[in-house]
C-alpha cells in the first residue's frame, strides 16, 4: 500500500513539475485574461477571481503557462485592476519568475490591462534585472476599445436614444441589462477612453493575432466599426493608432489571405505588429482549441524580443479567388489559432 502511495505521489509530482514549467520559446509564459461579464452584477472575491482566471484559459493556454494573472471586470483599469496587477507583478519579481524574460499572452481587455501595467513598472519600482517582458502576444486585443462598450454605457446610463436592437445586442453580449452601477471596466473599453489609457513610452513588442469570425448570432456586429470578431473591431485588435472602418490589418492582404488592396490602418501604435488574421475566428475561439478555418500571415520571418515568428506560409493562386494570389499558413486550418501560435513560436 505504501509503495502504491509513493508511486501515485511521484506521478503527481511529475505532473506538477511539467505543468509548472511550461515554456514558449524557452521562456516562461504569463497569461492576462480579458473581460468577464459575470463579474459586473456579482463582483468576485480575490479567490473567485483566481478561480475565474484559471477557468478562462482552461481550453488551451492554462497548461502552457507558468503564471495566470487575475483581476475583476467590476473594477477600473487605472483603479483596483492596476493595484491588483501591481501586486502580482511584484510577486513575479520577488520570485524571479521573469528574471530571464517572460512572454505575456493576453486576450481581449487583457491587452489594455497589460499595456497600462507595462508603462507603470518604473513607478512601481520593479527591478528590470528580476522582471523582464520580452514580448506580448495580444490575441483579439481590445487595446483600442470597442464600440460595444459605448452601446453598453449608453444603455446603462440611459444616454441618448436607445433602441430595442441595441438593448438586445447588449443583453446577449453581457447576459443581463446593465445599469450605471455595474459596468466596471466597460467604462475603460469605450474607444475614447481606451485610446487615452496606458500610452506612455514602452518598447515591449506587441504581437497581434486577429479574428473576423461570427459570434452572438452576429447581432453585435452592426454596432462595431469596420471588421471585427463580434466583440473587438480591427482598429483595436490590429493595434491601430486611430479608430477607423478597417477590413484588414494590412493594406496589401485580406483576412482570407487574398493579396489584394484592403482598407487598413495607416499607422499603428509604436511596437505593435499584426502577425496573423483568421477570417473565421471569433472572439472566444481565438484562445480555445477549436479549429476555425485558414490563417493569413501579415508579418512573418522576424524575431521580436527573442521570440521567432516563422509561420510555414505559402503563396499560390486559388480558384475561389479568381486565380489571384493567396497567402496562408500551410495546413493552418488543422489547428486552432492558439495552437498555430504556440506550435510556431515555441521553437
Amino acid at each position: 500500500m505504501k509503495s502504491k502511495i509513493m508511486l501515485i505521489a511521484a506521478v503527481l509530482g511529475l505532473a506538477i513539475s511539467f505543468s509548472g514549467h511550461a515554456k514558449l520559446a524557452g521562456k516562461n509564459v504569463v497569461l492576462v485574461h480579458g473581460f468577464q461579464n459575470g463579474d459586473l452584477p456579482n463582483p468576485p472575491s480575490v479567490s473567485k477571481q483566481k478561480q475565474n482566471a484559471n477557468a478562462y484559459w482552461s481550453s488551451y493556454w492554462a497548461s502552457r503557462a507558468e503564471a495566470v494573472l487575475y483581476w475583476s471586470s467590476a473594477d477600473r483599469v487605472t483603479g483596483n485592476i492596476k493595484d491588483s496587477i501591481r501586486s502580482q507583478i511584484k510577486t513575479l519579481e520577488a520570485n524571479r519568475t521573469c528574471a530571464s524574460g517572460c512572454v505575456f499572452v493576453t486576450h481581449s481587455t487583457g491587452d489594455l490591462v497589460t499595456r497600462d501595467a507595462l508603462t507603470r513598472l518604473g513607478q512601481w519600482g520593479v527591478n528590470s534585472n528580476n522582471f523582464k517582458v520580452l514580448a506580448v502576444l495580444d490575441i483579439a486585443g481590445a487595446g483600442g476599445g470597442t464600440e460595444l462598450a459605448d452601446v453598453a454605457y449608453n444603455v446603462a446610463v440611459g444616454s441618448g436614444i436607445i433602441n430595442s436592437a441595441q438593448k438586445a445586442a447588449i443583453n446577449l453580449f453581457l447576459g443581463f441589462s446593465p445599469n450605471s452601477s455595474n459596468i466596471g471596466v466597460l467604462n475603460d473599453l469605450r474607444p475614447a477612453v481606451a485610446r487615452n489609457t496606458g500610452l506612455a513610452s514602452n518598447s515591449t513588442p506587441r504581437l497581434r493575432f486577429v479574428g473576423a469570425g461570427d459570434q452572438y448570432l452576429r447581432v453585435t456586429k452592426g454596432f462595431i466599426k469596420g471588421y471585427d470578431d463580434s466583440v473587438v473591431p480591427f482598429h483595436s485588435a490590429c493595434g491601430s493608432r486611430y479608430s477607423g472602418d478597417y477590413e484588414s490589418c494590412s493594406s496589401s492582404i485580406r483576412t482570407n489571405g487574398q493579396l489584394k488592396s484592403s482598407r487598413a490602418p495607416s499607422s499603428l501604435y509604436p511596437y505593435h505588429y499584426p502577425i496573423l488574421m483568421g477570417d473565421d475566428t471569433d472572439h472566444s475561439e481565438a484562445i480555445g482549441n477549436s479549429r476555425s478555418g485558414d490563417y493569413a500571415t501579415i508579418v512573418n520571418d522576424r524575431t521580436f524580443g527573442g521570440v521567432r515568428v516563422d509561420f510555414n506560409d505559402y503563396t499560390e493562386r486559388k480558384w475561389w479567388s479568381w486565380w489571384t494570389k493567396v497567402r496562408l499558413v500551410r495546413n493552418g486550418s488543422n489547428k486552432s489559432m492558439s495552437a498555430n501560435i504556440y506550435d510556431t513560436l515555441n521553437n
